[in-house]
């Protein structure tokens, strides 16, 4: 081998090790996406979705995702025990639990995400997944889920449950007959005829004879193959419901069904559907009287005026039950005569039958008895529609979608009618119809991305209530919509989060100042601007921050720490997210703030003692001696052990703004450390002191141990503890 060739085959083997150390890099990194997205799952399933803690696992998810530079697409199987990537397993005890052990119990075979998803739809993916368990008892799917909440690049793909059709061992004749029809479809698609797929090719299996010479089997085959137009829609509702079938829907399955049988059945060869249509005539005569004329009225006869297959059964019905079936077109067609000749002309019966069903259309709209029937006459007829037509029947689950079909008049009572709506919607005002029919719109749409354009709207109509001075409407819809977002928190996050955005994006801090205006101006525009404040929540909150942070509205600061501290509970959760991102100032307001809102925030304000800044310091001891618990209070202890002189001096003074119970706990359990004592005996003297002014009990022992301390005479202040000791026992 020359020289060339050894240098050749080493920059191969190169190549080689080259791409095997990219490929193991990109699986490390989808294996990385991969444990962040269950991390991400498990803290939603721990957190509610708007946790920071849920956030911050979406962002590292989505930067995962991002950096997956050599894929477009991230195809995923999912095994009962693990997830393939690239036919290779990717396992993990919080991969198995959190991801694989979800997906397997939804039914998704496989996940197809594109690496252009949002956070918001990795947001919605872990959201989804934690309420999968619950889909067991509905209809609904995953991938229904994703599509609600208008996800577009996370694809799920569903594991499919076939419907098993046993049809036995047919006739040999009947599947000659099933090979002609196969071999005539061949010929149509050949010639570019229409395909007939009514359901997925997977939907159902079929179970035939071993002996029978079939490849396959469509649904017109089907139809061939059992031959009962009744057992056909049976199994057409099968393969839609996801529910067992029972003797009540076989009983119902011909009607929920019939279109669908009369599409396969106008898809065979001419011959043989004339065959099934009058099979298919049989099953709807046999059908209870009362049933029969709702098929007719809701399928049959809407089929036969518009030209289609549902019509064509009409053709095979005895005449007097054609006559009879083409007479309720009266009441489709409130009463109109005219249509019975259309409908005639379209079944296009032969010469001699039309000659004989024509004389009886014609006695019965002349109003005569008929002897073969015994129907009533003509204006009895007619008096009993007009009454059938202004009756509504309205009980719950009504249907009233075939009132669409009546050619309705306008009197003059429907008339005053409408004149009066108009007027009620004219004196409500037009903001406060859009805004009713926009909130309405969002409790219905599932579909974020449609909130959000709906709620582009709600900007502009605020805004106009605003101009108008019409602060009470104007908290009341903001309310509206902030208790919407509440209801709407747990089931559809992204929702929710979009009207908190919303509300947030409408009080900038220009608005926030004419809030604060009418807070300051009177005791009745006071009452205004709570309930603003109230109405719009969290979403004043930013706006509040801005004004404390601008150094031109500092003669504002009073008035907005006042209404901070007065709607302290409702603003606190914003107000601590923002805690130690503004000036110092506007930190101490904050802190103070928190002071008001009650138990819940004392670690967020102990987290400011660690600032360099005393008097920010003071202003956070002071919010946990107002909040008055038990966590507050030991943690105002900790600062008298761990703090610096003027922090020292700041907590003793808090303490006892506590209330005695708590305070005299801390206070004992002080005194009970032997090294608190002896660094610092002044203050502890002090404890002494203060704790019998207040009558501090159970001090009994800690007072004896303290007493020891007289001994050490070279440090005077334990010799001064020890004899306060001595004489508060001695008392």
């Amino acid at each position: 081998m020359s020289t060339r060739a050894h240098y050749g085959s080493d920059r191969a083997d190169d190549r080689t090790v080259t791409q095997t150390a990219t490929s193991l890099d990109d699986f490390n990194a989808v294996e990385e996406f991969l444990q962040l997205l269950a991390r991400a799952v498990r803290q939603f399933h721990t957190y509610p979705p708007t946790s920071p803690l849920c956030a911050d696992a979406i962002t590292a998810c989505h930067k995962a995702l991002s950096s997956l530079e050599r894929r477009d697409r991230l195809v995923v199987r999912v095994t009962p025990a693990a997830v393939i990537v690239d036919e290779a397993p990717v396992t993990g005890t919080i991969l198995e639990h959190e991801l694989v052990r979800r997906l397997h119990g939804a039914r998704v075979v496989a996940l197809d995400i594109d690496r252009a998803a949002t956070q918001g739809q990795l947001t919605r993916l872990c959201a989804n997944l934690v309420r999968s368990a619950a889909l067991a008892a509905t209809k609904t799917t995953f991938a229904d889920l994703l599509a609600e909440d208008g996800v577009d690049t996370i694809v799920a793909v569903m594991a499919h449950r076939p419907e098993i059709l046993d049809v036995g061992a047919p006739a040999a004749a009947v599947c000659d007959l099933v090979g002609l029809e196969q071999q005539r479809r061949q010929t149509l698609l050949a010639a570019g005829g229409p395909v007939d797929c009514l359901y997925p090719p997977d939907k159902g299996w079929v179970r035939l004879d071993p002996a029978t010479r079939l490849d396959h089997v469509s649904l017109v085959d089907l139809v061939v193959l059992v031959n009962d137009p009744v057992e056909i829609a049976t199994m057409l509702l099968r393969l839609t419901d996801d529910d067992a079938i029972g003797d009540d829907e076989r009983k119902t399955a011909l009607e929920r069904k019939f279109s669908d049988v009369a599409m396969l059945f106008s898809s065979l060869d001419p011959r043989l559907a004339r065959v099934m249509f009058s099979k298919l005539a049989r099953a709807v005569l046999d059908l209870e009287p009362e049933r029969r004329k709702n098929l007719l009225r809701r399928a049959i006869l809407p089929g036969l005026l518009d030209g289609r297959a549902e019509g064509s059964v009409l053709a095979d019905f005895p005449d007097i039950d054609l006559v009879d079936s083409l007479c309720l077109l009266l009441e489709l067609e409130t009463a109109a005569p005219e249509v019975l000749s259309t409908a005639l002309h379209r079944l296009d019966l032969p010469a001699d039958r039309r000659d004989t069903v024509l004389p009886m259309l014609e006695t019965r709209l002349r109003g005569s008895r008929d002897p073969a029937s015994g129907e009533p006459s003509k204006e009895h007829e007619m008096d009993r529609l007009a009454r059938r037509l202004i009756k509504v029947d309205a009980t719950p689950g009504k249907d009233f979608s075939e009132f669409a079909a009546f050619d309705l008049s306008i009197d003059d009572q429907a008339s005053a009618a409408l004149s009066a709506a108009r007027d009620s919607i004219t004196a409500t005002g037009p903001a406060a119809t859009h805004l009713a029919f926009l909130a309405s719109l969002v409790r219905l749409e599932p579909n974020p991305g449609l909130v959000e354009t709906f709620l582009r709207k709600v900007a502009p109509l605020f805004a106009e209530l605003e101009r108008g001075h019409h602060w009470r409407e104007l908290a009341t819809w903001a309310s509206t919509f902030r208790q919407l977002a509440n209801e709407l928190r747990e089931q559809r996050p992204g929702t929710a989060v979009a009207i908190d955005k919303a509300l947030s994006d409408f009080y900038v801090p220009g608005r926030v100042a004419v809030l604060v205006d009418l807070y300051d101006r009177g005791a009745e525009t006071r009452q205004t601007a709570s309930a603003l404040v109230d109405g719009f929540g969290t979403a004043v909150a930013a706006g509040m921050i801005a004004m404390l942070d601008d150094p031109a509205l500092q003669s504002k600061t009073p008035t907005v720490v006042a209404m901070m501290c007065e709607h302290a509970s409702l603003l606190a959760p914003e107000l601590a997210v923002r805690l130690g991102h503004g000036s110092r100032s506007t930190t101490r307001s904050i802190i103070k703030a928190l002071g008001f809102a009650g138990a819940g925030f004392e670690t967020a304000i102990v987290e400011q003692l660690e600032a360099d800044d005393e008097q920010t310091a003071r202003e956070a001891l002071k919010a946990l001696a107002r909040i008055g618990s038990t966590q507050a209070a030991a943690l105002v202890a900790q600062q008298l052990q761990t703090g610096n002189a003027a922090r020292r001096a700041s907590a003793e003074e808090a303490l006892w703004h506590f209330p005695v119970a708590r305070s005299s706990v801390q206070v004992r359990k002080l005194l009970e450390q032997r090294d608190f004592v002896v660094r610092h005996p002044d203050i502890a003297s002090r404890l002494l002191t203060r704790a019998a002014q207040s009558g501090t009990a159970g001090l009994e022992e800690v007072l004896i141990r303290l007493e020891h301390f007289r001994y050490r005479f070279w440090n005077p202040g334990l010799v001064r503890v020890a004899l306060k000791a001595r004489g508060l026992r001695v008392r």
